[in-house]
């Protein structure tokens, strides 16, 4: 009796998400790190996707070209509008030149850009309340599971491509390299990432030395409490960590 052929487990459908990373002004700090954790990913599984985000990706040697080609070869896509990000419109629109089915979102407090406001999106309640991210968890999972089914439907606007009604998207050329060539490219793109994160940590640190001096130069001025003031001899006391000092005319009083 002849052996039924095994089936070949099909490989899940990953969803790349573009959206604010890091803190952005005029929102709490871990807004965005919310809209994905109670929005955005808990619609993605509903859909029966893996969810696949920029700052989850285990190669962190070659950030910038891991993320563009997660960009251009994700199944699908979820961008999120808020605040205008330019990195996020950035990868949007390498996306868009690719025709890859995206999945637009963003929150009421943001206007729709011009660009894409022809196209169809998602829209959620920045305040994030339960009944309004159990509203918006549901729409856009449902808008993905359709814009997928629909992604090879011409008909289908689901990005400037289509809309513009351009004859053929973007396309990555072949190029071919030598191994010499291709470890050259590599090395340069690492190079060039590190000393961005260089320049990043330089930058963060002067400001976390700013903010130090700042700090005790206020101290300092809230310490002098003497009514005379003349030379002050301060003395330094590390065990109870805390600074004293003594007018030379016996005046004022210790902190």
């Amino acid at each position: 009796m002849a052996k039924e052929p095994v089936k070949k487990k099909e490989e899940p459908v990953k969803c790349f998400v573009i959206m604010p990373i890091s803190a952005q002004q005029g929102y709490d700090s871990d807004h965005f790190t919310h809209v994905y954790e109670d929005i955005i990913k808990p619609a993605i599984d509903r859909a029966g996707m893996v969810p696949v985000r920029a700052d989850e990706t285990a190669n962190t040697n070659l950030i910038q070209l891991d993320i563009l080609r997660k960009v251009i070869e994700s199944d699908i896509a979820i961008c999120d509008m808020s605040v205008k990000n330019p990195n996020v419109f950035y990868e949007l629109g390498v996306r868009q030149a690719f025709d890859k089915p995206t999945v637009l979102m963003i929150d009421d407090e943001t206007s729709a850009p011009f660009d894409v406001s022809s196209l169809r999106y998602v829209d959620y309640k920045r305040g994030m309340k339960y009944r309004d991210v159990n509203s918006a968890v549901t729409r856009l999972a449902d808008t993905l599971k359709e814009t997928y089914s629909k992604r090879d439907d011409k008909s289908e606007i689901n990005s400037l491509i289509r809309l513009m009604e351009l004859t053929s998207p973007a396309q990555l050329a072949q190029v071919e390299l030598s191994e010499e060539d291709r470890t050259e490219k590599l090395h340069e793109l690492q190079i060039s990432e590190l000393t961005s994160m260089m320049q990043q940590l330089q930058a963060n640190q002067k400001e976390i030395l700013h903010y130090v001096n700042t700090n005790n130069h206020n101290n300092n001025i809230d310490g002098w409490r003497g009514s005379n003031k003349k030379s002050v001899n301060w003395v330094v006391q590390p065990k109870k960590n805390r600074t004293l000092w003594d007018d030379q005319d016996g005046e004022g009083e210790p902190l």
